[in-house]
């Protein structure tokens, strides 16, 4: 059963249109196809009349009445499809020849009613399908000569050029109309399967997803780019719920710290034991602040807001001043830290954040790893885009966990004994995509290397 919506489509309401428009530039077609028809026909006609009257004329002036009444007459003999007509009359009017009767005598082109035979009735040609089409002039003698020609033939070519018309305007609607359906049933099934999709997601079902047919048509990309849309939001609620879990579990236990700390003190009520209390909640409350603030950091890169401010950014300077502070860092924990900066690399984006990411990868190679680690720094200015390296010899991280460390408050075990809220990489990841700067985690073969590959689109 055909679905009213089918009408309210807007690749019905488009095939209507071009069929609207096809019917309008047909309608141009036939009024130019009609014009030069009829025009070429009415040339044809009046030539062969004007030539039949110019001899007749001429046969007249020469021989008077009775030779062109004994012509006329064997050229009105029955002959099967003749069109020629004549009327021949004196100066009083009185009929002399033809095989018209009582016309106005008057001299020039005139149309004039033909009553057709009972043989040519029977054949269905209606009196209206029959004119004569003459030229009527006065002779010397006050005679007045007529001749003429049936356009029959050009009334005939007009009526099949607008019977043509009239069925080809037709079943050109019916093709419209049946090609606007066809489309539109196509187009509403899919749009069906986008809303399915979208009430289950809204019902819960948030891995529903929007089928992709693979014909890349407009429906298609949509499709496709509502699903990447879906799973943007789905991954943002796996990370919020992963955030809230995180939350739960890893602040939990210094809060739990601290309660039993103060309430230990409260017990004792020891002014020394309570002084240390009050000091060691200050640092469990520090940590719990630099906690929030990272995570609220990490919100706000994530908005794009930072965005707006990019300006030119001198990477080779910012790395090389990054590097000058923590290699003395790196030499208290008995660490060898090596820089190989190509001069004068240049990207846009936000000078701060930059120094912010490569302080928190450094920082990592620092602290979580063991001492005579050689840790190097490396930016290398390639024919495509910058490519800088973060590389050690530590103990690396393992390939299962080289993605996960990347989220908020993920911890390797081994660093779970030291000090940190498991926010520095997600800072890093958040930092990255900001800029459009892709991060990889490698073998080191021993060690981890971290891989930056910085994009310059825009310099170019």
């Amino acid at each position: 059963m055909l679905n009213s919506r089918v009408f309210r489509t807007t690749s019905f309401r488009l095939s209507a249109l071009y069929g609207g428009v096809f019917a309008l530039g047909f309608g141009i077609l036939l009024l130019i196809t009609y014009l030069t028809t009829t025009n070429a026909l009415l040339e044809q006609i009046r030539a062969e009349v004007q030539s039949d009257l110019h001899t007749l004329t001429v046969e007249a002036a020469a021989d008077g009445l009775a030779t062109i009444i004994q012509d006329i007459n064997e050229r009105i003999q029955p002959v099967s499809g003749s069109t020629d007509y004549y009327f021949l009359a004196d100066e009083q009017g009185r009929k002399l020849a033809g095989n018209l009767d009582s016309i106005p005598m008057i001299e020039g082109w005139q149309q004039l009613p033909l009553d057709v035979s009972s043989t040519e009735k029977q054949e269905g040609m209606a009196d209206a399908d029959h004119q004569v089409w003459g030229q009527g002039v006065h002779l010397a003698d006050g005679s007045f000569l007529l001749t003429g020609q049936d356009a029959y033939r050009v009334l005939t070519a007009q009526e099949a050029i607008i019977n043509s018309f009239g069925w080809s305007v037709g079943i050109s609607f019916l093709f419209a109309a049946g090609a606007g359906i066809v489309l539109s049933q196509g187009f509403l099934r899919r749009i069906d399967a986008i809303n399915m999709a979208s009430l289950a997601i809204i019902d819960g079902n948030l891995k529903q997803r929007i089928p992709v047919r693979g014909t890349s048509d407009e429906i298609d990309v949509l499709s496709k780019n509502l699903n990447r849309l879906l799973d943007s939001n789905h991954a943002l609620l796996e990370s919020l719920n992963q955030v809230s879990n995180s939350i739960a579990h890893d602040l939990r236990t210094p809060l739990g710290r601290l309660r039993q700390g103060l309430e230990e003190a409260h017990q004792r009520n020891d002014p020394l034991t309570l002084r240390a209390t009050l000091e060691t909640a200050i640092d469990e409350a520090d940590q719990l602040l630099a906690t929030f603030s990272a995570l609220l950091r990490i919100a706000q890169i994530e908005s794009g807001s930072r965005r707006a401010g990019f300006k030119l950014v001198n990477l080779t300077t910012t790395f090389q001043q990054v590097a000058d502070a923590y290699r003395a860092v790196a030499e208290d924990h008995q660490k060898d830290m090596s820089v190989a900066l190509a001069p004068n690399v240049m990207i846009y984006g936000d000078r701060d954040l930059l120094m912010q990411m490569l302080v928190n990868l450094l920082d990592n190679a620092i602290h979580h790893t063991p001492a005579q680690t050689t840790i190097r720094l490396s930016l290398e200015n390639s024919a495509a885009d910058p490519i800088a390296v973060i590389a050690d010899s530590g103990s690396g991280i393992a390939e299962t966990e080289r993605k996960k460390v990347f989220e908020r408050f993920y911890r390797l075990d081994r660093s779970r004994s030291s000090p940190g809220n498991g926010l520095g990489l997600s800072l890093v990841a958040a930092i990255a995509t900001l800029h459009g700067i892709g991060v990889e985690l490698q073998d080191n073969k021993p060690g981890l290397r971290v891989v930056l590959a910085f994009p310059t689109s825009d310099l170019k």
